[in-house]
């Protein structure tokens, strides 16, 4: 695995290499346009069963004239006998409800323990990630949401990211660029200390003249730094065609439970390779980022 040093080295120089001179106009938006261009933003949508009854008792004189003729008193241990009979009935009922109930408790303390000594990150049948984070850029700012669902191996991750940039003709208007991605994802290595992932699906991109829909394919890996609630978290996602787009993302997230805060650096270059008005743009920018998320 990676040290953090060497992950974070890497997404600065790939942020360097994505700063293109200034183009003639912005990703995705005509050159001559001579009226403010539209701008579009996207938005996602017991009781025991057996009660203790003892034998009835008939205190009432016989009927049978052998039995009315007898005037012999009763012996006094003879009428306490069906007492102690009960008695030693009911013993081992309530011993045997003192033991269940203990066997109770004893594994809802187990359960307990398994659960409270379960990792954070240790692989489970279903894990539940969702967050927002703000960025902020060289040209303006953006606004991001995600939310993941995934299994012991397989799972899905989708993202929409909001870019408010300045407008490159000199007047006060902001031009909005939206990016949107559903991907499948497969862990390649998955254990207690972290996750590496492969992703593949689609990715969008809603420029102020043009809408781009592609193929998308990237990885991502999180990893425990010691036995800190530290992760190093990175994440590369590249879009060849019909535009291409390459989005890096790098960063350290701390775990307090199911809430979580994450920041680092992210880096993003986009090109419309001519399909605008034939003359490439291009433009790279990068920014730091600051996160909260859930999971569960």
């Amino acid at each position: 695995m990676p040290s953090s040093k060497a992950v974070l080295g890497c997404v600065l120089a790939a942020t360097v290499l994505l700063e293109p001179a200034l183009a003639e106009a912005r990703f995705g938006k005509r050159s001559s346009s001579s009226s403010p261009a539209p701008s579009r933003r996207e938005s996602p949508r017991r009781e025991h069963p057996a009660s203790p009854g003892g034998q009835a008792r008939d205190d009432a004189p016989s009927a049978h004239p052998a039995t009315a003729i007898d005037t012999k008193p009763p012996r006094a241990h003879d009428d306490d006998a069906p007492r102690r009979r009960r008695r030693r009935a009911r013993a081992p009922v309530t011993g045997a409800l003192v033991g269940v109930g203990a066997a109770a408790t004893g594994t809802s303390t187990l359960r307990a323990s398994a659960s409270t000594t379960r990792r954070r990150d240790e692989p489970v049948p279903l894990l539940v990630r969702m967050g927002a984070q703000a960025e902020w850029l060289k040209d303006g700012s953006g606004m991001g949401v995600f939310m993941a669902m995934e299994g012991r191996r397989l799972g899905v991750d989708t993202r929409l990211t909001g870019l408010s940039l300045k407008a490159e003709d000199g007047s006060d208007t902001q031009d909005r660029i939206t990016l949107l991605s559903a991907r499948l994802t497969a862990a390649l290595w998955a254990s207690a200390r972290g996750r590496m992932r492969v992703e593949a699906g689609l990715s969008s991109a809603h420029a102020p003249s043009i809408i781009f829909v592609g193929p998308s394919f990237g990885a991502s890996v999180e990893a425990c730094i010691g036995a800190s609630p530290l992760d190093v978290e990175a994440r590369l996602n590249a879009t060849p065609f019909p535009h291409r787009q390459v989005d890096i993302q790098a960063g350290l997230a701390a775990h307090l439970g199911g809430f979580n805060v994450r920041g680092g650096w992210r880096a993003l270059y986009l090109n419309d390779a001519g399909h605008v008005d034939g003359v490439e743009h291009e433009e790279g920018f990068g920014g730091p980022y600051f996160g909260l998320g859930l999971t569960f």
